[in-house]
């Protein structure tokens, strides 16, 4: 029960470095299919199912732009709550992410190929 505060933040960092890659890959993939000489409608198939598969939801989606959102599970965050309020930090962490936690949204920009998150 000592370790799992710790080990929070450790998770906490972590999880947000492999998220801030995991959103580098993404950025890789859309510039890669934006490149192709795939026609519009297969290249916003292809970024839509990409994301999808990723656990995105499609928010908005224009000719020009395309706008994606998830609420993002963290770990660290939750032995972090159960590291400092013990058995109810399991309450407190669910009326987190279910009341209070927005999601992460990202924007492709179909024109100029970039992501910004």
């Amino acid at each position: 029960m000592l370790f799992i505060l710790p080990l929070g933040i450790v998770l906490y960092f972590y999880d947000k470095k492999i998220n801030k890659q995991n959103i580098e890959i993404f950025d890789a993939y859309v510039n890669k299919i934006i490149k192709s000489d795939l026609d519009e409608k297969d290249k916003i198939l292809k970024i839509d199912e990409m994301y999808y598969e990723n656990g995105y939801v499609s928010v908005r989606q224009t000719e020009e732009e395309l706008i994606f959102e998830k609420k993002h599970f963290n770990l660290g965050v939750l032995f972090i709550y159960f590291g400092i309020f013990t058995y109810f930090g399991l309450i407190f962490f669910y009326i987190y992410y279910k009341f209070f936690l927005k999601p992460q949204q990202l924007h492709v920009d179909l024109k100029s190929s970039s992501e910004l998150s």
